[in-house]
């Protein structure tokens, strides 16, 4: 991200973009699906679909971010709760969820969003759980921000989940048990890979660090999580940078 001097607006970094892209080497990007239009999951959205050709796929506040950025319409996608939608091999099931409290920018992003702007202008929208089924038959769930909806995902299934866990540290424990029992255990996940826990300010060229103690504590996450994970046989990891990984890997 790029801030304008003398004013706290934000805007897509593109040298950061393309490097990042650069190092990836994707051979091919179908889809580009922010979970939720808040500034740290949705801002570089447009550009990274400008950049590889890709569909951006989600709610309409995060559509309105893609047309900001000059995407064309035809390659702007709003989700439809529950139904399912086939990008390449991968097949995306949107179900309506929730942010995880406290949300500091509600509301919709109802016009094309064109930063500079400020990071109040990035509101959330709807925020989603997206079950992801590969063409192999493999599945997953991601869970972009530590909110839920009870019973939401009751009927799903997935192997792997990919659990935001950014603000767990900081709320009472017993939201933490509803949040494990609301998205891992409903869907039956054997595997747990924690997203959304890092400092997003910190540059992707640089080991990842948890968010600071004002805003977070992974310690406490972690350490629930953790006992939680112990209790239902599911293995618990934390993601490593710039590495490619098959989530699905000794699975049975």
């Amino acid at each position: 991200m790029r801030l304008k001097p003398g004013r706290p607006d934000l805007a897509a970094h593109s040298a950061l973009v393309d490097a990042a892209l650069a190092r990836l080497a994707p051979s091919r990007v179908e889809a580009v699906v922010p979970l939720h239009g808040h500034f740290d999951h949705a801002m570089d959205s447009g550009v990274v679909a400008q950049r590889t050709g890709a569909f951006l796929v989600g709610s309409a506040s995060a559509v309105q971010v893609g047309r900001g950025a000059g995407l064309p319409e035809d390659r702007l996608h709003v989700v439809t709760p529950g139904r399912s939608a086939v990008y390449g091999a991968w097949t995306l099931t949107f179900v309506e969820s929730a942010h995880c409290p406290p949300d500091r920018f509600p509301g919709t992003i109802d016009a094309p969003l064109r930063p500079p702007v400020r990071a109040s202008a990035y509101r959330c929208g709807e925020a989603w759980s997206i079950l992801v089924g590969h063409a192999s038959g493999r599945l997953a769930l991601v869970q972009g921000s530590a909110g839920f909806v009870p019973g939401s995902l009751e009927g799903h299934h997935a192997e792997v989940a990919y659990l935001g866990a950014g603000q767990l540290g900081v709320l009472d424990e017993g939201y933490l048990v509803d949040y494990w029992r609301h998205t891992v255990r409903a869907v039956g996940a054997r595997r747990v890979v924690l997203i959304h826990w890092d400092d997003f300010f910190r540059p992707l060229d640089r080991p990842l660090r948890a968010l600071p103690f004002a805003g977070d504590d992974l310690d406490v996450t972690l350490r629930v999580l953790g006992r939680l994970a112990a209790d239902d046989g599911v293995a618990l990891h934390l993601p490593r940078l710039w590495e490619r990984e098959d989530p699905w890997s000794g699975l049975r």
